[in-house]
């Protein structure tokens, strides 16, 4: 008969050799996530990339000139024309993504498309789509989103394009991005938040060129709920970090930024695309020290 076997007490110490495995926490199994010692150390980082990699104004007004006065109809309903203005603001916020960034997975996510080669060398296109985000109020297609893999959504940015019949939807549209930043602001409130939208200045739609268009009064709208800001910004709802208007001269060849309009109606803020990412990007910075996301 075998001997019998005694199991150390409670009080014993049981001997384990050095190869054994760490012990592994209740908190570490229930979350079954490996962490990088370097991840989330506080540290300065470099610009991955290079802002000539990314899309310049000037470039997107004339690819929007072109594609809006091949056929107005087909740009706006196929969204080819507002995908245009989503790639410039995506390409303009990956070329200030830094390395640290990079490594931790950071995606600036917008809709899309991109060419590139099979395992045969032949050239297939790769339809990207937005963020869907969860608001406090539905899921949301977020236009133009920066998402941390771990943490959700750091910017979050919407667009819009309203080319004719401006005067009649204007106010239904902006009651719509008011309640559209409330929501995402309820979930997500110490993301950065900004929004794009464009009118032309004179309508070029066959049948609307006669159609007038209230641009400073419209541009007072729009300052009015941009520049979240002071001690108590986390709880502020339905005003957007950061505004660009865009008034665009499509009669001009390439088109024209009409800046002048709102700084003449909203002289405190600024509202212009050509600063729109940097002020995103500051915006982001000066409340997240610890994470060096942007260059």
């Amino acid at each position: 008969m075998p001997d019998e076997i005694t199991p150390p007490k409670l009080h014993q110490t049981v001997n384990v050799s050095s190869s054994a495995p760490p012990e592994v926490s209740d908190d570490d199994n229930a979350l079954n996530v490996e962490h990088d010692p370097d991840i989330d150390e506080i540290k300065t980082s470099e610009r991955a990339g290079s802002l000539d990699e990314a899309i310049d104004v000037s470039s997107l007004l004339q690819a929007m000139g072109v594609s809006y006065r091949a056929d107005p109809v087909q740009a706006v309903r196929s969204q080819e024309f507002i995908q245009l203005l989503h790639r410039y603001i995506g390409t303009q916020l990956e070329a200030r993504l830094t390395k640290f960034a990079v490594k931790r997975g950071i995606k600036v996510v917008y809709k899309d498309e991109k060419s590139d080669s099979d395992k045969k060398g032949k050239t297939r296109v790769r339809k990207i789509s937005e963020a869907h985000i969860l608001s406090s109020t539905k899921p949301k297609n977020v236009d133009v989103a920066v998402i941390d893999p771990e943490n959700g959504p750091l910017v979050i940015v919407g667009v819009r394009s309203q080319m004719s019949s401006v005067g009649k939807n204007v106010l239904t549209y902006y009651e719509s991005i008011v309640g559209e930043c409330i929501s995402l602001q309820d979930r997500f409130p110490m993301s950065t938040h900004g929004y794009v939208y464009l009118h032309p200045l004179t309508s070029i739609k066959a049948g609307k060129e006669s159609e007038s268009i209230d641009h400073p009064r419209y541009a007072r709208f729009y300052a009015d709920v941009s520049g979240r800001s002071g001690p108590t910004w986390k709880t502020i709802r339905g005003v957007f970090d950061q505004f660009a208007y865009m008034v665009v001269d499509f009669e001009q060849t390439p088109p024209k930024l009409c800046d002048d309009i709102a700084k003449g109606s909203a002289e405190t803020i600024d509202m212009s695309l050509a600063t729109f990412v940097d002020r995103i990007v500051n915006t982001f910075n000066s409340r997240l020290l610890f994470w060096d996301v942007f260059k």
